[in-house]
């Protein structure tokens, strides 16, 4: 089709354009960075810079421009610039009176938006004296947790490229392409006169051609088209076909004439008469020579029937003129092929529904994932509360939840859920009522109104019958008093020093979901220093073995009866997992699995609770943003300066990106284990996973840096900025696992 070899063509172009522009880009991203950690004197900024424009043969300069007096108190312009002389690279300082920098375009817009910014193309007759246009990233001095603009830092394209890569297009005989900036300016044009000289908008005015005028505000504002207008270049009608380019807001267009498009359509059309005619002939020759053998239709049966076999169902079978058995043998086989031929496409359309089901289910296994707390410890700077929790969906997604967060500074809620059912309906009402949670407990409030809110707003609706069994508890960090309410969940264990574990057996009410009106009641209990509280759902006194045996709760309470008071809530909680999954060894999954474990330590000292953060995230790219989270809030919490967290940040990203891309090839989901745990002047940082075996120290450090960007290498950058980062970083194999460990002296 006319359109889509258009878009073809376009659409290769702009990709051509976007790779240089964003090769470009990546220069000074990242440059920025390490100008804002560095004090670098003029040499040595001359040698970056002369580094970056002898080894990238897209870039013509590049600059490193200051506020003034940024750079030397004694210099108000400072702006050292390297760029491309003929064959050689040159060097100027740019800046003074008549060339007041900070007014212009590529200084002044990106500090106003502070943001990285391409400029509308330009003739710059101080600095390269050719047309280019300027990617600019602003750099910032970092200050008291503040950040103040001190200058951007830029790299120059020569434009002139771009008029060779669109002169170079494949057009069909007589079309022709331009290219257009964000303002409407002909970067480039048949007509050379045009460029950098006229608009497309000065155009239309000239022409008084409303039409162009339309266009041009299309292909600024970013969208595609496919129109029919008459151009003053051409004699005839034509096609256009435009679109933009994301990165710089440029557009490009391409000229088809319909005269040509037209001939070709004709060509095409004899030749399907031309076909169509041999076809006929070709018909009527094998049907006179079938009518004079009476064996030909046998022999014409078997060689199509054996196309059956190789799942060819189109094929046509021989003509039978006559009912006899030759006849109604091929009637059987035509209707054999036509059922199998609509097997074959029912079982691949269901094949295809399968597989966009297991894809949406893995969407909604990672969204769900994602609304429980899962950094733990949840809350560092507390001395007197520690708190773990995991959840195991039993399939992609589950009913199962819990949840923790604190009414106020003394006052912690927490509260786990087992809805009725499996997958997707569970998974939906298993959100609501922890929606719901959130939107209930606020302000001074008791366990049984909480719940109770949450009962009457389940009921509405809910015309499937569906119900949640929910325990809900609030400990008052001040005094140990715990206010819960039991809503026909499993009965928690309560482990206290020197005793039993108690089985906490007060129901005060069903489940939730259920009656409307039910009124909930609410039990007290006062916990003391060391005492922990076992919370969990049926997932693990109902798992069974392979023999149909369940664990139950003898063995649970059993497995409690091991631990110490004060013992750490993670150790608990990864005991009972491992346990059950012990157990159930061999056998599928029966339901979800899911424990939460609180000690309360009362006046614990701070200093055996704030050395180690954890973090369990699922092979998703969009989780990468709760690695950020986690090493802000470590930073944070042990002081650690801007620098080196920026560092650590980058390593990890780097580490748990690679994992997710490249480790795991089955399409499932996986979990990825992270804990960060500060060890004097060190931070050790251990990375835990069951992709596909792979040792980052076996990689080389890569050959090329100083290649131009095309001509380098693909892969390998990234650890090696790991192993530059880091002070320490180790990998060993275990148990089907890859753990690395990586540690960074944040005082040096």
């Amino acid at each position: 089709s006319v359109r889509q070899n258009a878009t073809n063509l376009a659409q290769s172009t702009v990709n051509y354009i976007e790779g240089v522009l964003h090769a470009a880009e990546k220069i000074p991203q990242n440059m920025a960075p390490i100008i804002e950690t560095t004090n670098y004197d003029e040499a040595s900024i001359e040698s970056f810079l002369e580094l970056i424009v002898n080894h990238n043969n897209e870039i013509f300069g590049s600059c490193v421009a200051f506020e003034p007096y940024g750079h030397d108190a004694e210099k108000k312009y400072f702006a050292p610039y390297s760029y491309m002389e003929g064959d050689s690279v040159s060097y100027k300082v740019l800046g003074n009176s008549k060339y007041d920098y900070f007014n212009w375009d590529w200084y002044r817009i990106p500090k106003e938006l502070n943001k990285p910014v391409w400029t509308e193309p330009y003739y710059d007759e101080y600095g390269g004296n050719v047309i280019m246009s300027t990617y600019s990233v602003p750099f910032h001095n970092h200050q008291d947790q503040s950040e103040t603009f001190r200058g951007v830092i830029t790299v120059d394209m020569d434009l002139s490229w771009l008029s060779s890569v669109i002169d170079s297009l494949n057009i069909i005989n007589g079309g022709y392409a331009y290219l257009l900036s964000k303002q409407g300016t002909f970067l480039s044009f048949p007509d050379k006169s045009l460029i950098m000289n006229e608009s497309i908008f000065s155009l239309a005015d000239e022409y008084n051609n409303e039409e162009l005028r339309r266009i041009g505000h299309e292909m600024i504002n970013g969208k595609t088209g496919f129109v029919k207008f008459k151009p003053r270049e051409l004699e005839d009608d034509a096609w256009l076909y435009y679109t933009h380019l994301p990165s710089s807001g440029w557009s490009i267009a391409i000229v088809f004439p319909e005269k040509e498009l037209l001939a070709n359509l004709h060509n095409l059309f004899m030749a399907l008469v031309a076909l169509a005619l041999g076809g006929v002939i070709l018909i009527f020759i094998v049907i006179t020579v079938i009518s004079n053998r009476i064996t030909r239709p046998i022999e014409k049966l078997a060689k199509v029937t054996a196309n059956f076999g190789l799942g060819n169902f189109d094929v046509k079978l021989p003509k039978v003129w006559h009912n006899d058995e030759i006849g109604q043998l091929t009637g059987s086989f035509d209707s054999m092929r036509l059922e199998l031929k609509k097997y074959i496409k029912n079982l691949k359309e269901t094949t295809a529904a399968k597989n966009r089901i297991e894809s949406e289910l893995k969407i909604a296994h990672d969204i769900q994932q994602g609304i429980i707390p899962k950094i733990f410890p949840p809350f560092p700077e507390r001395e007197d509360v520690d708190l773990y929790a995991v959840l195991d969906p039993a399939r992609e997604v589950g009913g199962d939840l819990y949840d923790f967060f604190f009414l106020d500074e003394k006052n912690l809620v927490f509260a786990i859920g087992d809805v009725s059912g499996k997958g997707v309906p569970a998974s939906l009402f298993m959100a609501i009522t922890r929606t719901l949670l959130r939107a209930k407990a606020v302000g001074n409030i008791s366990a049984r109104e909480i719940v109770t809110g949450i009962n009457k707003d389940l009921c509405l609706g809910n015309d499937n019958a569906m119900f949640v069994t929910f325990f809900l508890g609030i400990l008052n960090l001040g005094t140990g008093e715990i206010d819960f309410c039991n809503a026909g969940h499993n009965y928690p264990f309560l482990l206290r020093a020197g005793k039993a574990p108690e089985m906490l057996n007060q129901t005060h009410g069903t489940p939730l979901g259920l009656f409307e009106d039910m009124v909930y009641k609410s039990g007290k209990l006062t916990i003391n220093k060391g005492d922990t509280l076992v919370l969990y759902t049926d997932g693990i006194p109902e798992a069974m073995d392979v023999k149909g045996n369940l664990f139950g709760d003898p063995k649970l309470e059993a497995i409690l009866e091991g631990f110490n008071a004060g013992d750490p809530p993670d150790i608990i909680t990864n005991k009972l997992v491992d346990e059950t999954k012990a157990f159930a060894a061999g056998a599928e999954q029966s339901d979800d699995i899911t424990i939460l474990v609180l000690t309360y330590y009362l006046n614990r000292a701070s200093s055996e609770r704030q050395n180690e953060m954890e973090l369990e995230i699922s092979n998703n790219v969009e989780e990468i943003f709760k690695v950020n989270e986690l090493i802000d809030k470590a930073c944070e919490t042990w002081n650690i300066d801007r620098a080196h967290g920026h560092k650590v940040n980058l390593a990890l990203e780097e580490i748990v990106s690679n994992i997710i891309n490249y480790g795991f090839t089955n399409g499932e989901g996986h979990l990825i284990k992270l804990s960060i745990k500060l060890m004097g002047d060190i931070v050790r940082i251990t990375i835990i996973d069951d992709a596909k075996a792979f040792n980052p120290l076996e990689k080389e450090d890569p050959d090329s840096l100083d290649k131009p960007i095309e001509d380098r290498e693909v892969g390998g950058l990234g650890i090696y900025f790991v192993k530059q980062f880091m002070d320490h970083v180790e990998y060993r194999r275990e148990n089907g696992k890859n753990i690395l460990i990586i540690e960074k002296n944040i005082r040096e």
